[in-house]
């Protein structure tokens, strides 16, 4: 049965109980009411009988009719008071006796009838006294039983409510009891617990609710507990690769702002961060931080700042100026650390010192162009020679001629890798110097355009000059800016169709800016290669595949060239449709 149907039933029963007790007191409470009201009845019975022996002695003392007449009305009214047959005859004799001795002349019988009036009387009495003390016993024993029950009835009450309380404790408090120290135990990480039994109620339900949520919390104790070990393993081995790696390795708290965890690189680059705020404000004021270029760069700004907005940096060269007086360029990458919500807690730098990296480069751009001017010379006077041959005629045949053309052909196309590589190797030293001055858009155009119309002619494509009326001379280095218009022209004739059209165009830009723009009618670039055209040594066709040759120098040194006058390169493609390389530059003051 379950805990609800029982204490329904015990409630059931206790309901009845009362019931049954209030109906037992009424009904004693009812005869007590009547015993009492006989009590009263005989009581003034008996006073009646006292008045009416008093009148009796009264008339024998002095026969009145005003005497007489209180006895006829005491004797009409007593007959409705006696309760018995027996009284009331006996009181109809008296009567007839007090009559009879009314009607008889004073004298002897009369005295002796009176004699026995007051005896006969005596007797009546006496035994109505005696029911008054039987009905008093009576009223007195009902009261006493009505005074039992009274009390009993509470008392009574109280066993049932302490019955129904040890009831309700045994089958629902003490195994409640039971389960919350239990419960109690196992959160302090004790499972040796003793549960109640099993029961086939609520209580039992809850029991092995709670056997099976202890098993089930024993499980996962277990699981998170080896988790918990791993997780330390990993750690330790994380650390200890952390620690190894010639890498500084910084992670932030996205809370704090504060480095959370550093590598021995990272310590031995930076040092430790202060504790106290300010400073650690000072400490991060002393690191001076620069660009490549030289441009300063806020020392937070490094990567913390910008990881913790959620952006990611890979591979950015900055140069560090430390505060014992090192200048280290390091190479900076750095991500966010997310929530499983994709909310960011923190963030991981790493710097790399490049020191070496720097010493090499420079000792790479050194050697070519110390073997790049070797061989430009020697070259010059190859294509001199070849030109003079080729000039004055002194091939003997056609076949000779031709030999001849494809070897200064070669000559001037290593010419131009070697001028390439030059200029690369200048602009990453920093030795290249620009002389920029105002000069006229369409000079620009102009010049640009004859350097490259031998190439357009021989690519069957014609070449078109759009130039913005009123639109501002710029200020360039004209040599330089001509060699980034006639590159992008070359290589928009060699992505151009037979018989297409290339268009320079020069138009105002905003912000004191003039743009220029070389289209072309080919085959266009797709989106994901667009971001390799202006890397070094990149071609997007094949090796083995492409139609025009080249050392892939040529957009990197267009970029850097229009960057080191103070202007942009942007590109815009479609597929199938052609290209549009635009070049932005400030305009002349």
């Amino acid at each position: 049965m379950s805990i609800r149907a029982r204490i329904f039933t015990v409630v059931g029963v206790v309901i009845v109980a009362a019931f049954l007790q209030t109906l037992i007191v009424l009904r004693v409470e009812d005869r007590r009411a009547a015993s009492a009201t006989a009590l009263d009845r005989a009581i003034w019975r008996l006073e009646n009988q006292a008045d009416l022996g008093r009148l009796i002695i009264e008339l024998d003392a002095s026969e009145s009719d005003r005497l007489w007449g209180l006895y006829e009305r005491t004797v009409a009214l007593l007959p409705e008071m006696l309760d018995t047959p027996v009284s009331k005859r006996e009181l109809a004799a008296l009567d007839a006796l007090v009559r009879e001795w009314r009607a008889k002349p004073p004298g002897a019988d009369r005295t002796a009838l009176m004699a026995r009036i007051r005896a006969e009387f005596d007797r009546f009495e006496t035994r109505e006294r005696g029911r008054l003390g039987e009905e008093r016993i009576k009223v007195n024993r009902q009261s006493l039983q009505s005074t039992l029950l009274t009390l009993g009835i509470p008392a009574v009450a109280i066993v049932m409510l302490l019955v129904l309380v040890a009831f309700v404790a045994r089958i629902l408090l003490d195994p409640l009891a039971a389960i919350a120290n239990s419960a109690r135990q196992i959160s302090g990480g004790s499972f040796d617990v003793s549960l109640p039994r099993e029961s086939k109620d609520e209580i039992g339900d809850l029991v092995r609710a709670f056997r099976e949520m202890m098993t089930g919390v024993q499980q996962r104790e277990r699981q998170v507990t080896e988790a918990r070990n791993k997780a330390e393993r990993e750690h330790r081995r994380l650390q200890a690769t952390i620690e190894t790696v010639p890498v500084a390795l910084v992670i932030v708290d996205a809370d704090t702002g504060r480095i959370a965890l550093q590598n021995r690189a990272a310590a031995a680059l930076i040092g430790h961060e202060p504790d106290d705020a300010a400073a650690r404000q000072a400490y991060w004021e002393a690191f001076g931080v620069t660009t490549r270029d030289g441009s300063p760069v806020d020392a937070r700004a490094w990567g913390v700042e910008r990881v913790m907005q959620g952006r990611t940096i890979v591979g950015e060269e900055l140069v560090v100026q430390h505060p014992d007086g090192r200048r280290i360029p390091i190479l900076v990458s750095a991500a966010p650390l997310r929530e499983d919500d994709g909310q960011i807690n923190g963030g991981v730098v790493a710097f790399q010192d490049i020191t070496n990296l720097y010493e090499v480069d420079r000792l790479k751009s050194e050697f070519v162009s110390i073997v790049s001017h070797e061989l430009r010379t020697p070259l010059t006077s190859i294509k001199g020679a070849l030109q003079l041959l080729i000039d004055e005629g002194l091939a003997s045949d056609s076949d000779h001629v031709m030999l001849l053309n494809v070897a200064l052909s070669n000559t001037e196309r290593l010419v131009r890798i070697i001028n390439d590589i030059l200029d690369i190797s200048k602009i990453e030293a920093g030795k290249l110097e620009l002389n920029a001055r105002p000069h006229a858009v369409a000079d620009v155009v102009k010049q640009s355009l004859q350097n490259v119309e031998p190439i357009a002619h021989g690519a069957l494509v014609s070449l078109k000059a759009d130039i913005e009326a009123g639109v501002p001379a710029v200020q360039v280095d004209l040599d330089r800016f001509i060699q980034v218009i006639v590159n992008l022209l070359s290589n928009a004739l060699k992505a151009a169709p037979p018989r297409s059209e290339v268009t320079l165009a020069a138009r105002r830009a905003a912000d004191g800016l003039v743009a220029f723009s070389v289209t072309d009618r080919g085959k266009g670039i797709e989106p994901a290669k667009i971001g390799l055209l202006f890397q070094k040594f990149q071609q997007l066709d094949g090796a083995n595949t492409r139609k025009a040759r080249g050392t892939g120098l040529g957009l990197a040194i267009v970029k850097a060239l229009v960057e080191m006058q103070g202007g942009t390169v942007t590109v815009e493609s479609t597929v199938g449709q052609g290209s549009t390389f635009t070049v932005t530059v400030p305009a002349a003051h």
